[in-house]
């Protein structure tokens, strides 16, 4: 039902109606982002959709999500925070956002795309807590984009079997996420070992 809701959404409105519903109609109707994406991903290999247009176009909604979130949090965190603590599930919420932003600060919002529930709640509690907008768009922002690209390129590749892949969402995803952090981190420590390699040439030359 959810995949059919999505694909007549899609026909019906366009990339505007793609974008809008990124944006604030993930607050409104209780459908996945990853089945939104897959699905979209879907339609774009058909040649339903332009997929770089529609990357780009589900990428702006997530940013205007995410900016949205932290600004909400950075102008009426304080009253709407009392607010979520009366509702036990919101409050568990609170409890395992917090824990993510103590045990990794900032870099908490770079897998926090990964979490349902978490992605978008986390944004707020930053805006609340007043984080420099730069910092915060530097990891959210760059999160969300690992997340989509991952999240696109199955529905792209593997759309005829969504129901199944959402059943295992939170497998693949984190297995796909593990494998870009190792690549990241391979490639960083690769650049960090080449500059090394290059200053201790410059000290053997006397440079």
């Amino acid at each position: 039902m959810e995949l059919e809701l999505v694909l007549e959404i899609i026909e019906d409105n366009g990339y505007l109606g793609l974008f809008l519903w990124l944006w604030v109609g993930v607050f409104i109707f209780p459908v996945p982002n990853e089945l939104i994406v897959m699905t979209v991903g879907l339609s774009s290999s058909l040649k339903t959709l332009h997929p770089v247009l529609a990357f780009i176009v589900i990428y702006l909604g997530i940013l205007a999500a995410l900016s949205t979130c932290y600004t909400i949090g950075r102008l009426i965190g304080r009253p709407l925070l009392k607010y979520f603590h009366k509702s036990k599930r919101m409050s568990k919420t609170i409890d395992s956002s917090l824990k993510l932003m103590e045990k990794y600060h900032a870099f908490s919002l770079s897998f926090s795309y990964f979490v349902p529930g978490i992605r978008n709640f986390l944004p707020f509690l930053y805006g609340f807590s007043k984080l420099p907008f730069k910092k915060f768009a530097l990891f959210a922002y760059s999160g969300a984009l690992i997340w989509l690209s991952l999240a696109f390129t199955i529905g792209y590749v593997f759309g005829d079997h969504i129901d199944t892949i959402i059943k295992h969402e939170k497998e693949i995803l984190i297995g796909l996420a593990g494998i870009a952090a190792i690549l990241l981190i391979f490639r960083i420590t690769r650049k960090k070992r080449g500059k090394e390699q290059e200053k201790l040439h410059d000290q053997g030359l006397g440079l």
